[in-house]
């Protein structure tokens, strides 16, 4: 082989391997960028199940700002994600609920009415209307929930109550979804109040399906 034909080659070698080396600086950098993303910034999320219908759909596919949770307070009528822990599957799952009620107040329910330290709650802001008149149709209520007992006669009874009323500490928060009869929440004793170390983000950024794109 020819002198000059031996450097020709050793030099694109050397092209080759800074190309690969180039592309591999390249790969890092961008997952870098991504895992700080995902984890201080926004972090995917997808809304499963009807709890959050008609504001948020099943298979919706998102972002949630966690960035959000640093630089602001987290405020009544919030749509926020929260960590969960799922004992079936023994992991911790992600929960799109609304703030309903901040530390220190109390929430309370009567005739089906959400109340905060003894005052009705306007939800006309983020509640379809349309939609809870449905469900008042269909269920007979629409923020009750539903209990079950044995009566003096031994007969299971079925019937929709209205929820406990509960006095938040000052770290916690009553969180409920959008469509309340099929939401569980803190209404739920065995969710009940949401500390505030659960909040892993605000609002819901969604970007699929693309004819649903916006911001909840």
């Amino acid at each position: 082989m020819k002198k000059d034909q031996l450097k020709y080659n050793e030099e694109d070698e050397r092209t080759i391997i800074e190309d690969i080396l180039d592309f591999v600086k390249v790969f890092a950098a961008t997952a870098l960028v991504f895992l700080l993303f995902v984890n201080f910034i926004a972090h995917p999320v997808t809304v499963q199940g009807r709890s959050m219908y008609p504001t948020l759909k099943d298979g919706q596919f998102g972002f949630t700002s966690i960035i959000s949770t640093l630089v602001s307070d987290v405020k009544r009528g919030d749509v926020v994600v929260i960590k969960m822990y799922d004992e079936e599957i023994d992991k911790e799952t992600h929960w799109v609920k609304r703030v309903i009620g901040l530390p220190g107040e109390t929430v309370s329910c009567q005739n089906d009415e959400v109340y905060i330290n003894g005052e009705v709650l306007d939800e006309s802001e983020y509640i379809d209307q349309e939609y809870r008149q449905e469900m008042i149709y269909e269920f007979g209520y629409f923020n009750k929930v539903i209990t079950d007992h044995v009566n003096e006669e031994g007969i299971r009874v079925v019937e929709s109550m209205d929820f406990e009323s509960v006095t938040l500490q000052d770290d916690e928060y009553f969180l409920l979804g959008d469509n309340r009869p099929y939401s569980k929440d803190s209404r739920d004793p065995s969710v009940g109040p949401i500390k505030e170390s659960q909040i892993f983000g605000k609002s819901v950024l969604v970007l699929f399906p693309l004819n649903e794109i916006g911001i909840n």
